[in-house]
Formats: structure tokens, sequence, C-alpha cells
């Protein structure tokens, strides 16, 4: 059975209990127990519902608050004026820039802006990185390439068959095209042929069959 599950079957007077948060009628494992309430969740809610008296820091007034919502202050018109008094805050110089600026005193702020943090943190990181590079014998990191300029928005597009006609040489060869990859003339021959059937060789040497003479 589970622990947020009251049992509300029948059994002895003595082993039978009362939740005061939801009224259920529980049972306990042995007469002498000590449980008061019939589940974790009723323990919670009776916990987080008891008042507590407080003192409010601004006007020294006493009000009365939860557990589970406890307040500092007993009204927002003290909570502001907490904030914005002079008492509670402290100078303090930032440990980057060396500015003076103000915090709260219950935080514990030492750095004047997020730029300040950041520069820290980068610092510190640079640190450690050293340290251990010279622990392990390592040389020390490279510093970081400067940041190269954007590309151009301007994005170039491949020429059309048109303006590649335009530019090609007049004294050309009219039986060529273009590359498609690096965009240089080759003949149709080159394209359709093996550079040995295109260039055919007239054979130099004498043929084996000899003529037959004519005899008388």
């Amino acid at each position: 059975m589970s622990p947020d599950t009251p049992d509300t079957t029948e059994v002895e007077p003595e082993m039978a209990r009362r939740c005061p948060v939801c009224e259920t009628v529980f049972t306990v494992a042995y007469p002498f127990s000590r449980q008061v309430f019939c589940s974790p969740t009723c323990k919670a809610a009776n916990r987080n519902s008891k008042p507590a008296r407080q003192t409010c820091p601004v006007c020294e007034n006493e009000f009365t608050t939860t557990v589970a919502r406890r307040r500092t202050y007993c009204s927002e018109e003290c909570r502001v004026a907490a904030r914005t008094s002079e008492d509670i805050r402290d100078r303090r110089v930032c440990l980057v820039c060396n500015g003076p600026f103000e915090a709260l005193k219950s935080t514990r702020q030492i750095y004047c802006s997020p730029a300040c943090r950041k520069d820290a943190e980068r610092r510190r990181d640079q640190a450690r990185d050293e340290d251990r590079a010279r622990r392990l014998g390592e040389p020390a990191s490279l510093p970081s390439w400067p940041e190269l300029p954007p590309p151009s928005k301007t994005l170039s597009r491949p020429l059309s068959r048109q303006q590649v006609a335009a530019e090609r040489d007049p004294l050309e060869p009219t039986a060529t095209r273009n590359c498609p990859h690096c965009q240089q003339p080759v003949t149709i021959v080159a394209l359709l042929a093996t550079p040995e059937a295109a260039r055919p060789s007239v054979p130099t040497t004498s043929p084996d069959i000899v003529p037959l003479r004519r005899t008388q």
C-alpha cells in the first residue's frame, strides 16, 4: 500500500488514528507508534501551514507568517525601503577594473559589471591552462588567430552560355566547348575520342606482301 493512501478498514481502536489534516482514519503498525499523519503529504502540509512570528527589520514590528512562505518584511513598502536604503548597501572595488561600485551587503558581488566578470573568468581559465601546461611540460598555447573578414554578400553566379560564347577568342576553333569544371576550351574530338584515335599516324614500314611480276 502506498504511504499516501490511508487505510480505512475497520481495525482495533488502539491501532486506528485520525489524520489532523484530512480527517482520514488510518492504521499504524503497532499500538505505541508515534505516527500522527496518514501520509507524508499531510505531514508536509501541516508543517508548511504552521504560523511563525517574525520581526520586520525596517519598522521593527512583529507579524505572522508561515514556514512555507517565510517573509522577511511585513509589507511591500518595507521591502522596497530596505532595498533602497543606504544602510544595506556597501561600496566595493571591482577586482578587474578597480572601479568603485555599490552592492547589497547580503550579496557576494565582486565585479562591477558582467563584462568584468567574463574578463576575470577568461583570465582564470588562461592561468589554469598555463599552469597545467607547465606541470605537464607542454608548450604554451599559441595566441588565437586573428579573425578573417566576413565574405562579401554578393555571391558569384556561374556564367551563362551566351556570356561564355561572347568571351571566347575569335581565333579559337568553333568546334570547341568549355570544360564544365575548369572552364578551359577543349575540342570536340578530344571529348569523343582518345588522343591516339584523334591523331592517326601513317605507317612507314614496308608491307609484308610482295607484288608479283608478270612474266613473258
